[in-house]
């Protein structure tokens, strides 16, 4: 099976594009509203893709995060199966100093290994950067992850 164009296309192109020009919006709003707005955007894109293409939000949630000395927003994708798919999305803060903007726990598979791991990416505006092994699939690792690679 291959990626699937809904999840990627939600984590990877119209989120991602939302984040990198709406970061402080997007802080400063509160986490109920732009759950629901994010839902809304994650059918949205659905919509456009053929029936059996769509996938449910199930999983999708927001939630404020402290980056060291500043904030960020996470964002816990519906489950990602095929690389590279993302189980994680964070937009660090407008007070959070550093590059890239837009940073996600990608799924991938490690073929010297034969085993499923994961690769820690970051976007800017126009391209996508691989920036090394990945933590665990869990929100607190990720988080860290990306506060280290901040700091």
């Amino acid at each position: 099976m291959s990626t699937r164009q809904h999840h990627y296309r939600f984590a990877h192109v119209i989120f991602r594009s939302i984040a990198l020009r709406n970061a402080a919006e997007l802080l400063a709003a509160p986490v109920d509203e732009l759950t629901a707005a994010t839902a809304d955007m994650w059918v949205g894109v659905g919509a456009r893709l053929p029936e059996e293409e769509r996938l449910p939000a199930d999983g999708l949630a927001l939630s404020h995060v402290r980056l060291g000395a500043g904030s960020g927003l996470l964002v816990c994708l519906p489950p990602a199966l095929y690389p590279p798919e993302a189980h994680f999305a964070l937009v660090p803060g407008p007070d959070v100093p550093g590059e890239p903007r837009y940073f996600v726990l990608e799924e991938s598979f490690d073929v010297l290994a034969r085993t499923r791991t994961t690769v820690l990416g970051g976007w800017t505006e126009d391209s996508h950067l691989n920036l090394g092994p990945g933590s665990i699939v869990a929100a607190d690792a990720f988080v860290a992850a990306v506060a280290a690679r901040l700091s």
